[in-house]
């Protein structure tokens, strides 16, 4: 299975959190996996309160390793453990949000140049995951309706990302990009933007799916950089209450 099947795989929305519970990793893996699968499903939000009596009821695994979890995920930013509230699925402040923001801008506009040259290089795995970022962006643009639910937009922006990675070819991307904390923050805004903030980015994933299948290098970075300058120009527009308290 390549590396965008497998994501597609991990992605699926309907599969129940104790799907997670059936494979052979440790318990407290078994929990991580499970609450990754529920903020990209949409089932946990930013704010939203983890009840360690719910998670060992839904997933069969005792405190202890949901304990284990819950601190792994507060340790990648994911989750925000205090000793008096419990457990949080984490609420970026503003300036989170910008930060976060300054390092994707690097680090995607870097992913669509590799894009780009793979496509212009002609490599075979290139010229097959063009056609599935294609395909990732054709069917992203059945979103410029805006009455669509929002979480499958959501879904559907990670599978046109990692269509975007894996035409790249670099086997690292993956490990340092901060995956669950990129879609927290689009989990986090996502209700702020209208319809014409959700068309305007349709606009600039299409500048940018142009550029990387016409093996446009500079262009695609170029495109990527205009996206993301524009996302923190967005955001930077939201009001307080979009965010968490600093």
């Amino acid at each position: 299975m390549g590396l965008l099947a497998q994501k597609k795989a991990k992605r699926s929305a309907a599969e129940p959190e104790k799907a997670a519970a059936s494979d052979s990793a440790s318990s407290p893996d078994k929990v991580v996996d499970a609450i990754h699968r529920g903020i990209l499903a949409g089932r946990y939000v930013p704010g939203q309160k983890l009840i360690e009596a719910d998670l060992t009821q839904s997933l069969g695994v005792s405190r202890g390793p949901v304990r284990e979890a819950l601190k792994r995920l507060d340790a990648e930013g994911v989750v925000e453990l205090t000793r008096h509230r419990g457990a949080y699925v984490r609420s970026l402040t503003r300036i989170e949000a910008v930060d976060l923001l300054e390092i994707l801008e690097l680090l995607t506009s870097f992913i669509a140049r590799i894009a780009a040259t793979a496509v212009a290089r002609k490599r075979t795995m290139g010229e097959q995951n063009a056609r599935e970022l294609e395909e990732a962006f054709h069917l992203l643009e059945r979103f410029k309706d805006p009455t669509l639910e929002n979480a499958a937009f959501l879904e559907q922006r990670s599978h046109f990302y990692d269509a975007l990675i894996a035409v790249g070819e670099n086997s690292q991307i993956q490990s340092v990009m901060p995956m669950m904390r990129i879609h927290l923050l689009r989990l986090q805004v996502q209700p702020f933007f209208n319809s014409e903030d959700r068309q305007d980015r349709l606009n600039e994933y299409a500048a940018i799916t142009v550029a990387v299948l016409g093996g446009d290098k500079a262009g695609a970075q170029k495109a990527m950089r205009y996206h993301m300058t524009h996302m923190r120009q967005r955001i930077a527009q939201l009001p307080d209450e979009a965010f968490a308290r600093g």
